[in-house]
């Protein structure tokens, strides 16, 4: 494997998260995602969502590169794309504890879950877009379960 191969997979692992077994993406979403969400907050509102959109396309650049390399249309070692769908979980929301369990609860629910449109999206595309559009899907259902819970509670 060349420079650039361990490099993009180092990136799809988020630097090994994605090879800690048995739940990578859980763990991925905890050890990365959440802190990721904690610092995207102190962004103004145009600059977190430039972040989120730059992460996305970083994401399917890396997925893209790391399936090829590991001669696998979705392997489970790739993680960035836990990462983009819990950043547009919690983009734009307030952050509290509140705000970023139910966030976590949800993505993994919907991530795990793949109701429809997650589902067909997880079926039908290909490559990295297609590694990470299921989860932006399920980051988008879990956007507005954390905003109806802050709704309901009143924050």
């Amino acid at each position: 494997m060349g420079r650039a191969s361990g490099f993009w997979l180092a990136v799809a692992r988020l630097c090994g998260v994605g090879t800690v077994s048995p739940a990578p993406g859980t763990v991925a979403t905890a050890v990365v995602g959440v802190p990721s969400a904690v610092l995207l907050s102190f962004l103004s509102a145009p600059w977190d969502y430039g972040v989120v959109v730059l992460v996305f396309f970083l994401a399917c650049l890396a997925s893209a590169r790391a399936a090829s390399v590991l001669e696998d249309d979705d392997p489970r070692q790739v993680v960035i794309d836990e990462l983009v769908g819990y950043l547009v979980t919690m983009v734009g929301l307030p952050v509290s504890p509140l705000s970023l369990a139910t966030g976590f609860v949800a993505f993994r629910l919907f991530d795990i879950w793949k109701p429809w449109p997650v589902s067909v999206l997880d079926r039908r595309l290909g490559g990295g877009l297609g590694i990470v559009a299921d989860d932006v899907a399920a980051g988008l259902y879990a956007h507005v379960c954390v905003w109806g819970v802050l709704q309901w509670v009143g924050r």
